[in-house]
């Protein structure tokens, strides 16, 4: 009877262990669009590309219109946070799937971006969501950072420094 009992307990905490799988979700989800892609006087194909179909679609005066797009940011496939989740749960013995889970379910935000084109089908605004540009210091510490970075090896340069040939 013991036995039968700690099976059953057993079963039920593998199965609430695994049901939430956190690891799964951290590399699942959906990429951001790169609105570094396009820009106004971009092709509506261009966009497509990162946003996809649009929501929909309204027609203008001109022969214009405007389409809306939503799409999911701050939900990325991300190997580093999948890994977390991974080791936190072998750490805990699986008691980390319960909030692991539910930040991952948590995670993300919709947003929508609204585009004017043209009748040549060009993007003549983009309304709605815009990401930030990078505050002052972000552009400073990444000019910094650039001062520094190694440049590339030519085919004749031996990264460990002249041969001796004696």
């Amino acid at each position: 009877m013991r036995t039968e009992c700690r099976t059953i307990v057993c079963a039920i905490y593998v199965v609430f262990a695994l049901s939430g799988c956190s690891v799964a979700m951290a590399l699942s989800g959906h990429p951001e669009p790169n609105f570094k892609a396009f820009e106004i006087g971009s092709s509506q194909q261009q966009v497509e590309i990162q946003f996809g179909k649009p929501v929909s679609t309204r027609p203008l005066e001109n022969g214009k219109r405007e389409d809306t797009y939503r799409y999911e940011m701050g939900n990325a496939p991300n190997g580093h946070r999948a890994l977390f989740n991974f080791y936190v749960d072998l750490a805990t013995i699986g008691l980390w799937e319960i909030p692991g889970t539910i930040i991952e379910a948590s995670l993300g935000h919709m947003q929508e971006t609204r585009i004017v084109y043209g009748p040549d089908n060009r993007v003549l605004e983009i309304l709605g969501y815009v990401p930030p540009p990078p505050s002052p210091a972000l552009k400073q510490a990444m000019e910094e950072q650039e001062k520094y970075a190694r440049p590339a090896l030519t085919q004749t340069e031996n990264p460990a420094g002249p041969i001796d040939t004696k």
